[in-house]
């Protein structure tokens, strides 16, 4: 998983980390990735002014 397919994914409505896994499967396998996808998918909400 890259910034960039989180961040495509953001993009096509998913906006938060649970809607992000679901379509990614990010932090879905060994759970070690979950603290970046949050912080990339919270940094996304603050750059857009969206509540995450």
């Amino acid at each position: 998983m890259t910034k960039g397919q989180i961040r495509a994914c953001w993009e096509s409505g998913a906006r938060d980390v649970t809607a992000v896994a679901a379509a990614t499967r990010a932090t879905t396998g060994c759970g070690t990735c979950r603290d970046a996808v949050e912080g990339i998918v919270g940094w996304l909400c603050e750059q857009e002014g969206v509540s995450a």
